[in-house]
């Protein structure tokens, strides 16, 4: 409807000034014309630059309302120039936070949560992210601490993301909804029910990221919306910057260990991004893949050799762990945002947030769970999953998780019928035998397994209808 209005609009103004152009003598009138229509452009992305990086949400909310319109952001650039003080803006974000949630348009949770932690101490949480992950790319030569992980604790080997980007990849995680909702997170910078938790609940939080929680995930306004002293992004190379991450866990955990009366349990996230380097990793010798396509055997080495570093550093935290006495007492995770692809499809598609087919949407999940068994879990699980198994597995919530996800309790079995998983600007619907595409504008795509068109390409309209109602649950 704005759309059509805005194109009626836009109708009418056009004949206007053809008109007026029309009527005057000589060819006066079209750079005045052409300036001001610069002008506005410039004024409204200036504006727009402006308010997304001091987190201006009357600004970014209505601008995320307008169709087919995406503008600039520039917050990374105006901290390099010096003309932004990001610790100011983050104090200035959290004073507006307060009245911002509660002029927007969410309804979420549906419901206040009613959780009853089970009787005796709660464990803590490491929650360990390596950045697109493959599954598969887990093995003992290349990864060797992952995969014994992964041997003795429970796998979930057909595990989705709700989103082929880093964005909404963490997003799916933590708030367990579809992509669709992320703009109005952002806008109005509001937390998951799930961090919320673990601070009601009385956790130290504990957070080191090698790439920051500025772009692209933008985590610093959505996930940890309101939590204090979150670092930037060093300029440092990349292998130093996960390296730095082990440091900031050996240090602050040697820092708890040595306080006389130990806090309560912790909430510790790490994040990793795997550094794509062209020299082969020490001991680790090229293996067999790839080897029909140039391009993607030279990529996948790169690649291979910087899980295989990202291995090092995970061993060392799991080690600490151990260390300290508390690997019994503590729920360890280890997860990725998304997948990875080297063409496997045989469409020329690399890396990722280029399409929904499963080398993409494919995503990691290990976990030690205290007093559970080892165990491989087959049944189809997505990161929409993630909230209600905490929150009902360690604070003992009584809630549906209808009330804040669209997942389920990973432990159930049950296999999900169809996802929603998204990018930075489309979606789709994915289920096990095909996938529908959502593009800007409303066009509409049936692809299978294959990422080629099938011989029965129409559309479900009553899937349709029912995914448009979860993208809508959470309004007002």
């Amino acid at each position: 409807v704005v759309f059509v209005i805005a194109l009626a609009f836009e109708a009418m103004l056009a004949g206007t000034l053809r008109r007026w152009l029309a009527g005057r003598p000589g060819r006066t009138g079209g750079r005045p014309l052409a300036a001001a229509l610069l002008a506005c452009w410039l004024g409204s992305q200036g504006l727009h630059v402006w308010a997304d990086a001091v987190g201006y949400s009357p600004v970014t909310r209505f601008t995320g309302m307008l169709p087919l319109y995406y503008p600039l952001h520039g917050k990374r650039t105006l901290a390099k120039l010096g003309w932004l003080d990001e610790e100011r803006v983050r104090q200035a974000r959290l004073l507006r936070q307060g009245s911002a949630e509660a002029s927007g348009d969410l309804r979420y949770p549906l419901a206040p949560l009613q959780c009853a932690a089970p009787t005796g101490a709660t464990p803590n949480v490491l929650w360990i992210l390596i950045d697109a992950l493959r599954p598969d790319a887990i093995d003992p030569v290349s990864s060797p601490a992952l995969a014994a992980f992964r041997d003795t604790g429970q796998y979930f080997a057909n595990h989705w993301s709700g989103g082929n980007s880093s964005r909404m990849g963490l997003f799916s995680m933590f708030y367990g909804l579809p992509s669709t909702y992320w703009q109005s997170f952002y806008d109005v910078q509001r937390p998951p029910v799930l961090l919320e938790e673990f601070r009601r609940q009385g956790y130290v939080l504990m957070t080191s990221s090698a790439v920051g929680y500025g772009s692209p995930t933008l985590i610093d306004r959505t996930v940890f919306a309101g939590v204090p002293g979150l670092k930037p992004e060093s300029d440092e190379p990349g292998v130093l910057k996960n390296q730095q991450v082990t440091a900031d866990w050996l240090r602050w955990l040697d820092g708890r260990e040595s306080q006389e009366s130990r806090p309560g349990p912790f909430f510790a996230f790490l994040y990793y991004d795997p550094p794509f380097t062209g020299d082969d990793a020490p001991g680790l010798g090229p293996d067999d893949r790839y080897r029909a396509n140039g391009k993607a055997r030279e990529r996948w080495l790169r690649y291979r050799n910087g899980v295989h570093m990202v291995d090092g550093e995970v061993a060392r935290v799991l080690a600490a762990l151990e260390s300290a006495g508390l690997q019994e007492d503590t729920l360890v995770m280890i997860t990725s945002d998304h997948g990875y692809e080297f063409d496997d499809l045989g469409l020329g598609y690399y890396g990722h947030a280029s399409n929904f087919g499963r080398y993409q949407l494919r995503a990691t999940l290990l976990m030690h769970w205290p007093g559970k068994p080892a165990r491989v879990y087959e049944h189809r699980t997505a990161h929409q999953d993630l909230p209600a198994t905490l929150l009902q597995g360690l604070f003992g919530c009584t809630n549906p998780p209808a009330d804040y996800s669209l997942g389920r309790n990973l432990f159930d079995g049950v296999s999900w019928d169809w996802i929603i998983a998204g990018s930075y600007h489309d979606h789709a619907i994915v289920e096990p035998g095909r996938i529908m595409v959502t593009q800007p504008g409303g066009f509409a795509e049936v692809l299978g397994p294959d990422y080629r068109p099938p011989a029965d390409a129409r559309l479900d309209a009553g899937l349709i209808e029912q995914s448009l109602a979860d993208m809508r649950r959470f309004y007002r």
